[in-house]
């Protein structure tokens, strides 16, 4: 059994570092936007660096995995899984970078989060992300589940903080700039959430080979 091997051992210790890093680049980007860190903001920046390399470095380590033992059923669908994951979570690290410039480009970053909507939606959206490794690290399908639920309350979030950044610039409350920044921080958090919630869908799809929950969803909607 692959599991057994080197290779099977490195790439755990591997996805743990990778957890470990979009989870604290995570938190970092939430102190960044909430209390206007810029000494945060920069480390996010800095580790993004670390998380890209850790991606290629997994998936590299999948393909010589797969060429040297063929796994099968549960144990080829955790190496599946790895490959997906380490792109959302390269992903994650991307938007959580891009979050954190935006924020020390202005020129008043406490400004950059006063808009309510969008500081409850970077903690919102944190928490996913901090949430989806747990249960990737851990294969917990029922906290997979629950951010899968949720992810719909983020794509509101989302919406209602562009629209408070909106009136707020026809109020001429913030300069026109600022909330460019601030629409482009919220498109970018709503997509954090949306690959933290593909890190839940792989962990359904690892720990029991479907997606039983999305299927039933897709059901749902189509009977709408």
């Amino acid at each position: 059994m692959y599991s057994d091997s080197p290779e099977y051992r490195e790439l755990k210790q591997l996805s743990a570092r990778i957890c470990t890093v979009c989870k604290e680049m995570a938190s970092d980007m939430k102190t960044a936007l909430l209390n206007a860190d810029e000494k945060a903001a920069q480390r996010v920046i800095e580790r993004d660096i670390r998380l890209d390399h850790d991606s290629i470095k997994s998936d590299a380590l999948c393909g010589k995995i797969i060429a040297l033992y063929w796994p099968r059923g549960g144990e080829m669908r955790y190496i599946l899984s790895a490959v997906k994951t380490s792109a959302d979570f390269e992903r994650i690290g991307d938007h959580a970078k891009h979050v954190c410039r935006r924020m020390l480009k202005v020129s008043a970053p406490d400004l950059f989060f006063r808009s309510e909507a969008l500081r409850l939606l970077a903690g919102k959206v944190a928490d996913s992300v901090c949430e989806s490794v747990t249960a990737y690290y851990l294969m917990d399908q029922e906290k997979a589940m629950e951010i899968i639920r949720n992810d719909i309350e983020i794509d509101l979030l989302k919406n209602d903080a562009v629209k408070d950044i909106i009136q707020t610039m026809n109020g001429s409350g913030y300069d026109v700039n600022i909330g460019v920044h601030m629409i482009n921080a919220a498109r970018r958090l709503e997509r954090m959430a949306d690959h933290a919630k593909h890190i839940a869908e792989a962990v359904l799809f690892t720990v029991s080979g479907n997606l039983e929950y999305e299927e039933s969803e897709n059901e749902e909607d189509s009977a709408d």
